[in-house]
């Protein structure tokens, strides 16, 4: 079911993310990482590669431990799609069709009915500039990450905010294979 959300979104234009700049840092020892991510709020602009074919548009996504909620519009504000994460799976409604289409796993859902593979569970980790649980490579530099390997995704953190004292990442550019991913994130909210 597409919330009052989907149709009123304050996301205008998508602007392109820089190109990934060649950081050179020294690796630091893992920072602890907790078992669930901290919950957000964010509002930003993502765009896609992949095979040959581009997406752009909004992001807003809700999280918390039990569950997600996100959005994808396009650039002018129309929602795309919407990708709910609870306790029975994830669901994922196409806006074009009004179809929801339900399955266990958000990367094989969206690479479904999108053409392209959303790693949610770990980018609730990732957006807050941590790994997730389990093997990782990260490299840090003044006590930020800057560029991470987990899961077959290499993930580069482009910039930062402060957001309540706490700095933030603001751009992040994730690559795997042939698939890029460039989030610019806007707005957060922590509890």
């Amino acid at each position: 079911m597409l919330r009052a959300g989907l149709l009123v979104l304050l996301l205008g234009g998508c602007a392109a993310v820089p190109p990934a700049v060649e950081q050179v840092a020294s690796p630091l020892p893992s920072q602890p990482v907790s078992a669930k991510p901290a919950g957000f709020q964010i509002i930003g602009r993502v765009a896609v590669q992949y095979d040959g074919q581009a997406f752009s548009g909004g992001l807003r996504w809700q999280h918390t431990a039990a569950a997600d909620e996100m959005l994808l519009s396009s650039p002018l504000g129309q929602g795309v799609a919407q990708i709910v994460r609870d306790e029975s799976g994830v669901t994922l409604v196409n806006a074009a069709d009004q179809q929801a289409y339900h399955a266990q796993d958000a990367e094989e859902l969206t690479e479904g009915v999108l053409g392209w593979r959303l790693p949610l569970s770990g980018m609730a980790y990732w957006v807050r500039g941590k790994p997730a649980p389990g093997t990782n490579q990260p490299r840090y530099e003044a006590g930020q990450l800057v560029r991470l390997d987990q899961d077959g995704w290499q993930i580069d953190y482009l910039g930062y905010s402060e957001v309540s004292g706490e700095h933030l990442p603001r751009k992040i550019f994730l690559q795997r294979g042939d698939l890029d991913i460039r989030l610019v994130i806007d707005e957060w909210a922590t509890p």
